[in-house]
Parts: C-alpha cells; structure tokens; sequence
C-alpha cells in the first residue's frame, strides 16, 4: 500500500503560518480603511469580500497543516462548497442591486 503521508518540514510549516498571520493582520487593516470609506449601502458587499478572504487564509491555514493526501482532499471540498455558498451570497447582493435600482427610461 502507498503511504500518502505529507512530509513537510517544520520550517516550511512554520513560514507557511507566519506569513499567513502577516496576510490576515494586513486585510485586517484594509477592510477597516475600506469600511470607513465606503457608502453604508456597500458594506455588505465588503462584508463579503471580508468573507472571501477569510475562507481563503482559512483554507491556506489548515491545508498548511495537513498531515496527508486524505485529510487535503476532504479540505479542498469543503473549500469548494464554501466558494459555492459565496458565489451564491454574491449572486443575492448583485441581484438586490440591480433590483432596487430606478428604471432607467
């Protein structure tokens, strides 16, 4: 039988989580700028690009840490349902957008 153990030294690992902490502490401050910048009516369209990054540093994080091919797999599909249940809250705010718009005549 095949091992499909992830042999991934700590150093790797370590940089890995680092530089992840680094990403989220840098989105942090930038969706805080944005939110202060932004009309009221967008924020929940920052709302979810918060959300999206968040499922992305998230997914990066625990796919760092993964000790095989099994446990990777099964990460990558929650990932994917995720980015579908996004899309889907994406599709809502763009549709409500559009809908609450005066008709052009």
């Amino acid at each position: 039988m095949m091992d499909n153990g992830l042999e991934v030294p700590f150093q790797v690992r370590d940089l890995a989580a680092t530089s992840l902490d680094n990403i989220e502490k840098a989105f942090a401050l930038f969706f805080d700028a944005a939110t202060r910048s932004i009309a009221p009516n967008s924020a929940e369209t920052i709302a979810l690009l918060e959300r999206v990054i968040s499922v992305k540093i998230d997914y990066a994080r625990k796919i760092s840490l993964a000790k095989d091919l099994t446990e990777a797999t099964a990460l990558q599909f929650a990932y994917c349902r995720s980015q579908v249940q996004i899309t889907t809250d994406l599709i809502r705010i763009a549709s409500d957008s559009i809908a609450s718009r005066p008709a052009d005549n």
